[in-house]
């Protein structure tokens, strides 16, 4: 039997259509049988007649279903990413490359799956109807639906199939056509108190840069004035000059801020764990979406999917899209991994850096039994002093971030 489908532009063909007789057409059968055997039995050749009239419309329908699926491509156009929630929106194209015969009540059918190991989701099957392609041209129609759940969406392979005229037998060719679907994080709204909080925390590392003389790039001299500290004047010009002469920075232009994800959760978790693991990739996210707004910031993101994984970059919307495809992966665990989160964040810890630990769980640094390695390391107090905390599963989180 030879493949109905030709090589659309794209190379991709599909595989050997089948024909199979329908629910309709076991019954019709069924009605043929007992009409055939009725003649046999009885020896009624009235009977045998309308037999073979029965006879005729399932030939015909099987011949009217081999015609119109021959020479039909199909396509797919779908977006590569979505947020959680929008409306999905895929175009399905077919055309039929006959000179005369149009084609008829035929469906394409799509398969939506959700990737990965632990996946046990059943397929999402979409479908459209093309009532009528006529010869030589191509008819388009979209299915739409909304997927609330992030994560990467395998689509294809792609069904095409008709019981054209009467529903007796059908005929399905499948087309290897596949694509991806990246479903990212819904953002939602940080609230002030949250945009209060960062003020305070980025007010606090800059006067604590500037108590340890450490002001940005030196550029120049000035005078002294009142309030100046002793150790920004330069005693050789001022001896020079006869009048006190202190150093003047440059302020740093870029803020740098570290966002780390722990996403654990009970080996068993419950519809009420799944949910806070959502929550805080949203929180996420939507932080970094935030940060890469405003701009003039240095980002980094660490989290453990499942190792250790860093993203970083100057705030930018290529970096927001990068680190939202990695958001979008993420994948809770059941182990406690908050010690390899903070491992991996040290090296990066420059002077002002600001750390947001987003966890779902209550995390308490200074009495943690797995930080025991990390609190011997110099460079502990300097990140304790700069981490903020955020858990997910407090009651206190609804006061900082609202979900949409």
């Amino acid at each position: 039997m030879s493949n109905p489908f030709a090589m659309n532009s794209r190379g991709r063909t599909s595989a050997v259509a089948h024909t199979s007789i329908c629910r309709e057409g076991f019954y019709y059968l069924l009605v043929l049988g007992l009409v055939f055997g009725g003649a046999m039995i009885r020896d009624i050749n009235l009977l045998l007649v309308v037999a073979g009239l029965l006879l005729g419309p399932l030939a015909f329908n099987w011949r009217a279903v081999v015609v119109t699926l021959r020479g039909l491509r199909v396509e797919r156009k779908a977006p590569q990413s979505i947020c959680a929630g929008d409306l999905l929106v895929t175009r399905l194209s077919l055309t039929n490359s006959r000179r005369r015969l149009g084609g008829w009540a035929i469906v394409v059918e799509d398969r939506i799956q959700l990737e990965g190991a632990n996946n046990r989701d059943k397929p999402i099957k979409p479908g459209v109807l093309f009532v009528r392609v006529p010869a030589g041209q191509t008819c388009q129609a979209d299915y739409r639906g909304r997927l609330v759940q992030r994560g990467r969406y395998r689509l294809g392979p792609l069904r095409v199939s008709t019981r054209f005229p009467f529903g007796l037998i059908c005929r399905t060719a499948v087309v290897e056509d596949y694509a991806t679907i990246t479903v990212l994080p819904r953002p939602g709204r940080l609230t002030q108190a949250w945009h209060r909080r960062q003020q305070e925390a980025f007010a606090g590392a800059q006067r604590r840069e500037r108590r340890h003389g450490m002001e940005g790039d030196f550029y120049g001299l000035r005078q002294w004035r009142e309030g100046d500290s002793l150790r920004w004047v330069h005693w050789r010009s001022s001896a020079r000059r006869g009048s006190l002469l202190v150093r003047q920075f440059e302020q740093p232009r870029n803020r740098e801020v570290l966002v780390l994800l722990d996403l654990w959760q009970p080996e068993r978790p419950t519809a009420g764990h799944l949910d806070n693991v959502e929550l805080a990739v949203s929180f996420a996210a939507t932080v970094l979406a935030d940060l890469c707004r405003k701009g003039g910031a240095e980002l980094r993101l660490v989290l453990c999917d499942p190792h250790p994984l860093t993203l970083s970059g100057a705030a930018s919307s290529l970096l927001l899209e990068e680190m939202l495809l990695a958001l979008a992966s993420a994948t809770a665990y059941s182990r406690q991994r908050l010690p390899e989160l903070l491992r991996q964040a040290m090296p990066h810890l420059g002077r002002g850096c600001q750390v947001i630990l987003v966890s779902t769980q209550p995390v308490d640094l200074e009495n943690h039994p797995g930080l025991d390695e990390l609190r011997a390391d110099p460079a502990w107090p300097a990140l304790l002093r700069r981490i903020s905390c955020v858990d997910t599963s407090s009651d206190e989180f609804s006061k900082l971030f609202e979900a949409t």
